[in-house]
Order: structure tokens, then sequence, then C-alpha cells
């Protein structure tokens, strides 16, 4: 046989010949010679009509299978699948022909007819894309551009002449700032850039200072922050130290910023470590009480944006040769210096210290007019932000800033001399008796504060602050309360914030949450979600004539109303308290209500400084007639018997 009968089983229906096998497998044909002589010609004939019979039926057999499968109908399905694909190539059609007459130099070529469903389905997706654009979208879009002039009128902008435009959008700003911090920033849901940030940012980004006067909430941290970032994702990051042995070289970073506490300090720490992997920078927190050997370790890693309290940085310049600690920060490559809440790091006496960091930084200027590698030079930007405006603090910020410094000021009228408050604070004074301080706000909790919210109540004293606590537990108001102060460990104290801080940020308990604190809390900690604020002490420390006790209060209120949130803020004001008269100003000036109380309070107040300025200056006349007096005149006290020069009287100096 040609082929085994197993290799080919379709076969084995066929007909078989004489010879038991298919006609297609019989034997091969005889040759020419063979044939003549007559050899199996009669087998050969019968094998020939049988093949044909067969080839007949098989004909007729497929005929009628064709003809059978052609009348039985179609099923639902198959007719089903039919009218879609039918349906997919009309509407892939449709698609194209609109997009050829939208732009016939950008249609996309037209796809085989075999493809028309999946283009139906991609057509689909893109179709309701453009009916829904994602969030990052409606987030660079949601805020119309309005001109710079109209955008700093809308704002109470005011800016030195020459100042550059603002940035009101996220796509205005992308250029300057990079790709990777826009998308950073929309990530984490923000519309748009806040007044301070619009402002300052082209301006920190054409290396030139600032001297930026903004009220407490508004933004400042990421107006300088972001900027120094998207310098370093242009230069790159710097190298980790050089070990040498047991010895590590000091960090040498390019961006410093400063901050009065250590509660700030990790504020800002926490929003530099949110923004800075965007480019790949690394920054470090150092602050005083915990552990510098942490700190020291986390420096060694290296450090390109360092966030410190003016103290610890000292301590980590200077190192200590008696225990064999050497140096561990080096300020010599430091091009971009920021100072956050200047004016309280001057209250609390870091003036010196701040000069000396200065000093060690390279001097004020453009980064450009170095030369060099990293940093754009030994040159240093300095970017000076406040929330209040007297006038020290205007002489220091002439002293460590350039001549040429951009002066930006917000909400605070045409001169920025005067202080002003958060205009999203309701503010409401309340003139009582000492004694009756706690009655009053346990009734304000009780009636104020609603469930889930939370609130911040500031005393003057670190011994007040935890009387108010058990005052409050023993109350039984079903709230959480503890205090943060000075005295308080460190690690109490964060618990203690991070517990509030979930508190405010939960939108689903009912639970109340109470923070009692001192001026520990009143600046840089950024709580957006804080209800209401009570003034418990309003400036019993703080008995000047000047602003003192006024400047302490507008911080106070605006750990309230921040990130856009309105807010409330309850004042205790009683006759023991000064500064009733700046008090009155400020809340006049926010179109806030003021207390027939607390005029007459004022009005007492200003009596009592008219006397007293009288009284001095009689004493200096007095002083000064008795001037020069005889060699008999007494060492500057008490009455001596005239001399030569005059009668006896009061000597202002011996």
């Amino acid at each position: 046989l040609k082929y085994p009968l197993f290799l080919r089983p379709h076969q084995h229906r066929r007909p078989l010949n004489s010879l038991g096998c298919p006609p297609s497998l019989a034997m091969p044909k005889k040759p020419a010679a063979v044939a003549e002589l007559g050899v199996g010609t009669e087998c050969d004939a019968a094998e020939a009509d049988a093949d044909a019979e067969s080839r007949a039926a098989r004909k007729l057999a497929k005929r009628a299978a064709r003809k059978a499968t052609q009348d039985v109908p179609a099923t639902p399905t198959v007719e089903a699948k039919k009218a879609k694909k039918r349906a997919a190539k009309a509407e892939a059609a449709a698609t194209e022909e609109a997009a050829q007459e939208a732009d016939p130099d950008d249609a996309a070529p037209r796809k085989r007819p075999r493809e028309g469903a999946a283009l139906a389905r991609k057509s689909n997706k893109r179709r309701k894309a453009a009916e829904e654009p994602d969030a990052s979208a409606a987030a660079s879009t949601s805020a119309t551009p309005l001109g710079a002039k109209r955008f700093r009128e809308a704002h109470q902008i005011i800016v030195d002449d020459g100042c550059p435009e603002p940035m009101e959008t996220f796509d205005a700003a992308e250029p300057e700032l990079g790709q990777a911090l826009v998308k950073a920033l929309r990530r984490c849901r923000y519309e748009a850039p806040t007044p301070i940030q619009a402002q300052a940012w082209p301006i920190a980004l054409q290396g030139k200072d600032i001297v930026g006067v903004a009220k407490t909430g508004s933004g400042k941290t990421c107006g300088f922050l972001l900027p120094a970032l998207a310098r370093i994702g242009e230069r790159g990051p710097a190298p980790a130290p050089k070990k040498d042995g047991w010895v590590t070289e000091p960090a040498r970073p390019s961006v410093l910023l400063l901050a009065p506490t250590r509660e700030l300090a990790q504020q800002i720490a926490g929003e530099a470590e949110k923004f800075g992997p965007a480019v790949k920078a690394r920054s470090t927190a150092i602050y005083g009480g915990v552990g510098k050997g942490e700190q020291v370790g986390e420096l060694r890693k290296g450090c390109d944006v360092l966030i410190a309290t003016p103290g610890r940085l000292l301590d980590f310049c200077n190192g200590n040769e008696e225990r064999g600690h050497a140096p561990s920060v080096n300020l010599e490559a430091v091009t971009y210096l920021v100072l956050d809440e200047a004016d309280r790091m001057l209250d609390m006496g870091f003036e010196d210290d701040i000069r000396q960091i200065v000093g060690r930084c390279p001097k004020s200027g453009k980064p450009e007019e170095g030369g060099g590698a990293r940093g754009g030079g030994r040159r240093r930007q300095t970017l000076f932000f406040t929330a209040t405006w007297p006038k020290d603090v205007q002489r220091t910020a002439a002293s460590l800033t350039s001549k040429a410094a951009v002066q930006v000021r917000i909400g605070q009228g045409d001169t920025g001399d005067k202080l002003t408050a958060n205009a999203s604070v309701k503010q409401t004074v309340m003139v009582i008796d000492p004694d009756d301080k706690p009655a009053h706000l346990q009734a304000l909790i009780r009636t104020e504060l609603g469930a889930g919210e939370t609130a911040i109540v500031f005393s003057s004293m670190k011994a007040r602050c935890d009387e108010v606590v058990q005052d409050l537990q023993r109350a039984g108001l079903g709230i959480w309360v503890r205090s943060i102060h000075s005295s308080k460990e460190q690690w109490d104290r964060d618990e203690t914030l991070q517990k509030f801080r979930k508190l405010t940020a939960s939108s689903r308990g009912s639970e109340r949450g109470v923070l009692v604190a001192t001026d520990v809390a009143s600046r840089g900690l950024d709580i957006p979600g804080v209800a209401m604020v009570v003034v418990y002490d309003f400036g019993r420390a703080l008995h000047s004539a000047g602003n003192g006790g006024v400047e302490s209060y507008v911080h106070r209120i605006g750990r309230t109303g921040r990130a856009g949130k309105t807010g409330r803020a309850f004042t205790f004001f009683t006759e023991e308290d000064a500064g009733g008269i700046e008090l009155i100003e400020l809340l006049r000036g926010a179109n806030q209500e003021v207390p027939k109380a607390l005029e007459k309070l004022a009005a007492r107040e200003s009596n009592d400084r008219w006397a007293k300025d009288m009284r001095k200056a009689r004493h200096q006349r007095r002083g000064k007639g008795g001037g020069k007096g005889g060699k008999g005149g007494g060492k500057g006290k008490g009455k001596g018997k005239g001399g030569r020069g005059g009668s006896g009287g009061y000597f202002v100096r011996g």
C-alpha cells in the first residue's frame, strides 16, 4: 500500500475496491508495457467504475447538506451579534467623518472593517473623557486669570514698582516651577495658588529678595518652599557628605529655612517631605527638645533643604570641642535663606542668633552674580516673611535683605504698619470678671462647639493651662482635652498634637476636642479644621502701651479660619488687661462688633496713659531744671541743695 490505513482515518468511509481498500490507495498504475500485454485490464475497469460512482455520491451528499444548512434559520444570538457589528461599523464611520470635517489634516487613518468594534469602544472612551475631564484639569482651570491689576485689587496685594505679574494658576506657574512640582500640587488637590504664593513665586524664581507681610494661614510655606525646590530640581540634589574613617564632613545645604519653634519647623518639614521627592531633594529638620544623635545621622545622609530653629542650628554649626564633636553643618553653600515668622523670632530674643547665622552664609545678592556650579555661586537670596510689621521688624528686615528687595503686603492697608486680623474669623470680645472665666469657657464649649469640632484655648501661663484642663475634665463635658506648653516633654507634645490633628481632620466622628496651649501654639501650627479659638488671657503678660498684646491676639485667632474656611474667636477681656485701645482699632478694621464695656475700659486706659505721660513729661522737665546743680547736689536721687548752677531739683542722671 502507498499509505497506511491509520494515517488517513477520514477515508475509511469511502467504498472499497476489489482489493479491499479505498480506490485512492489502490496499487500504482501498471507500466505501459504491462498494459499492452493485457494483464489486469478487467480489474482496472471495475475500479474505475466504482470510483466514478463514489465521486458522484459524495457530490450529491455535499449539495444536500449545503441546501439544508441554508434553509435552517439563524439563532437570535447570531442575529444580535451581526446587528451589533453593523452598528459598530456605522458609528465608527460616523466618528471618522466628523473628525475629518473638524480637522482633515489631523484625522486618524481609516481602520479596517474588522476593527470597527474596537474603534467604536475607543471612540466611546474618548467621548466620555471629553464629557468628564479629570480632576487635575479641573483644578488647573478652576481659577480664571483676572489680570495682574485686578488680581492684586481683589486680594489687597500691595507691591513695589517693577514687581513681576502674579502666577494666578498652576498652568501659569508650570513653566517656572516645573512639571513635577505642579503635578505634586495637583495630587494634593490644591485648586490654585494663594495670593501670597501667586505673587511670591515669580519674584523668588527671578532670584530677588522678598519681604513678605501676610496674615497667618495664608500659605506662606509653599510660597517660599516651592521656588527653592524648583532650583534644586534644575541643578540636581547635593551629594552625601564624604566620610574619611570615623570623620564625616559637615552637611552643606543650599537652602536654609529658619523657624522660631520646633512645632513650626516640624510643619515646614512635613511640606518639604511632601513635595521634595518630586525633584529628588532631601530635607532635614533640626530643633531642640529631642536628642541630637538622630538628627546628626540624618544630616550625614545628605541634605539639600535644612529646616532649623536658631538655637539648635548654632549648636550644630559650632560643634563641641570638649566632647570631640565636630561641626555637623556648614552654611557656606547656602544660597536661599528664608526667615519664617521673623517677627516671632525677634520677640523670642533670637535676633543675635539670627545675625550669627546670616554671617556664616554667603553675602546677600542675586545667586547669578557669583558664578560657580552649585546654587548659582556664592550669593545669598533672602526671603523675610512676617505676619506683623512694626518698626523693629522693619529695621531688621532692611538690615538682612538687599536694597533691591521686593516688598509684598497682603491685606495690610496702604502702609502696612497697622495690624490686621484674618477676615475669615468672626471675633467676639466678652468683658467679664477674671473669676468668671472657667464658667464662661464651659458655657462656650457647651453651646458653640458642635459635634466633631475642635477648639484651641490660649492662656498666658503654663500653670493655668493645666488648671483649665482639670476644670474642663471635672465639668463632665464629654470632650477630649489636653494641654501643651514649653514645660511638656517633646514626645508628649507631639503625641498630643497628633491626636488633636486626627480629631480635627476626622469628618465622621462626633467626638469634640479642646487643646489648651500657651503661645507655643499661637504661630505656625497649620491645622485647617479648627472651628473655634478662645483667648482665655488677652495680654496679662504684656502690659506695654504698644501693640504687644494685640500682636499675640492676632496670631492666636489666626489658628482658625485657615485654608479658605471660616472660624470663630471668643476673647475674655478683664479690667486687668491692657491693650483695649488697639483691640478696638483692630475690631473696627475688620468690621467686627465692639462691645460698649470694652469702649469704657479703653477710655479709662486712655486716660491712664495720658496721666502717665503727663507725669513722665513733668518729671523730665523738673529734672532738667535741677540739672547741673551745685557741688552739693545729690547723686541722682532725692533733692540736693542748689549750687551755683540753680535751685535743687530731681536729677534724671547722677
